[in-house]
């Protein structure tokens, strides 16, 4: 065949690579691999034959054979030690292998005898980035932009390497030129749609995860990161399909189980849920992630011992995960151990002394067991941090009419009030000082008012009633 005489060379030029990934192709891996068995049989014959030997080291390198490839260039280097696509070839064949270095020092020499060749310069920055060294990577990407402006996997590869360096709008640049120039770049589509994702972007994220999947149906990743977006967005049913599309493909993909867990838990499935959770748990066991949707589940279903022990192992893997630590606290509440809450939330005030959350939660732990005096305390701190909010100046009375502090606790309910007109348990707090004051023409006016909000109420009736034969009594 004519390659055979001529040279089989993917080229420099974005037509040339795309012309021989074209014709690998359509050779399939049986293709190459007759192809090689030929080449092998007539290196055997001419075993000096550097060009036919260099033919099958780029072969090996399809096929994955990347020690046999790199033992195929090496030979051709021994012979000629100025040829630059041996070095490359060699170079690609380290990279498959993971001998980043070695393969950086090849690409070094590549570069020295062939100037100018924008793959080497974005394979050897690849090779860096793999190393850790983004800036570096990024210096070889930014020189082959310049000496490549057609190049798509020049953009492709500067894109990846912003987004590595937390640079997600640049990236999104870099991906749409690539996606410009080759627009069936269904990984381009993915990562700039993972960039769309770092800058709060869901909407285009989704239009690019749509992209990919359309270009490559059995892209798992960007059926995941699909799911996990609808997830965000609280398109639950949409998640749930995109979770199965990566099930299909890998059923004991552990992620994916999570994912799909979360989902269904959303949708009200809770038992369907803790099935999904249960299997990607045992799949990478003592996954902080999961055990805490597991306990998000195990509360949904009422199993709250259960759930303070998931969120028990959380903790043992992440003592600073301030957000688990909260649901504990809520969790031991609903069984009535409100020592336990009480140091769970005064350790996330320790950890976050602005912690609004907690503040409020061990505020109301306090109130439940009575102490008014530390419970104040606690809603104080509140008023400090949200003094725009309803619900500091609300506890913060409710806590001063226990003490009996009555006026104080009058001025706090009407500001949480005036905050929030619609905040039906300030008013009727309120109208229980007013009724301990004797004011009861104003309590009922706080009952009238939520019984407009809320006509027929039994309870605020109730109430209402109680507060007229006391007025009564007080009269006569």
């Amino acid at each position: 065949m004519a390659w055979e005489d001529e040279g089989l060379d993917p080229g420099e030029s974005p037509e040339e690579r795309r012309e021989f990934r074209r014709m690998m192709d359509a050779l399939g891996r049986e293709g190459i691999g007759r192809m090689v068995e030929r080449l092998s049989g007539e290196i055997e014959a001419n075993p000096q034959d550097n060009q036919r030997r260099y033919n099958r080291g780029l072969l090996y390198n399809e096929l994955g054979e990347h020690r046999l490839a790199a033992e195929d260039y090496g030979s051709i280097i021994a012979r000629d030690p100025a040829h630059a696509n041996a070095y490359q070839g060699r170079a690609r064949a380290r990279s498959g292998m993971e001998e980043y270095h070695l393969a950086m020092e090849d690409y070094d020499a590549a570069i020295r005898l062939a100037p100018g060749n924008a793959v080497a310069h974005y394979s050897r920055g690849a090779c860096k980035a793999e190393l850790g060294d983004l800036e570096g990577a990024l210096g070889d990407f930014d020189l082959a932009v310049l000496l490549a402006p057609e190049d798509a996997d020049a953009w492709y590869n500067r894109g990846l390497t912003h987004a590595a360096m937390g640079e997600p709008l640049l990236a999104v640049e870099d991906l749409g030129r690539a996606i410009e120039l080759e627009p069936v770049l269904a990984e381009a589509r993915y990562h700039r749609g993972m960039a769309h994702h770092d800058l709060d972007q869901p909407e285009q994220a989704l239009g690019d995860f749509d992209a990919a999947v359309a270009l490559e149906p059995g892209y798992g990743l960007a059926y995941y990161a699909r799911g996990i977006t609808h997830l965000n967005l609280g398109a639950c049913e949409e998640a749930l399909q995109d979770f199965e599309a990566v099930l299909g493909l890998d059923p004991d993909n552990a992620p994916a189980l999570l994912g799909r867990g979360m989902a269904l838990g959303n949708l009200g499935r809770s038992d369907e849920a803790m099935a999904d959770l249960d299997r990607s748990l045992e799949l990478k066991p003592g996954n902080a992630e999961t055990l805490t949707a597991r306990g998000l589940a195990h509360t949904s279903l009422g199993q709250h011992e259960q759930a303070i022990e998931d969120y028990s192992r959380v903790i043992e893997l992440e003592p600073g995960n301030t957000r688990v630590r909260y649901n504990r606290g809520t969790e031991y509440m609903s069984v009535g151990r409100r020592d336990l809450a009480m140091e769970d939330f005064s350790a996330i005030i320790e950890m976050e002394p602005d912690n609004v959350g907690a503040y409020l939660a061990r505020g109301m732990a306090l109130t439940a067991m009575e102490e008014h005096r530390r419970a104040l305390r606690d809603y104080e701190r509140l008023v400090e941090l949200m003094p725009e909010e309803s619900v500091g100046y609300h506890m913060r009375g409710w806590a001063q009419a226990e003490l009996g502090q009555l006026h104080p606790a009058l001025e706090s309910l009407r500001r949480a009030i005036e905050l929030e007109p619609a905040n039906v348990e300030a008013r009727r707090h309120r109208a229980m000082v007013y009724r301990g004051l004797g004011e009861t023409d104003k309590a009922l006016a706080d009952y009238d008012e939520i019984l407009r909000r809320f006509p027929g109420s039994p309870y605020i009736t109730e109430l209402r009633r109680l507060a007229v034969e006391e007025a009564e009594a007080d009269a006569g």
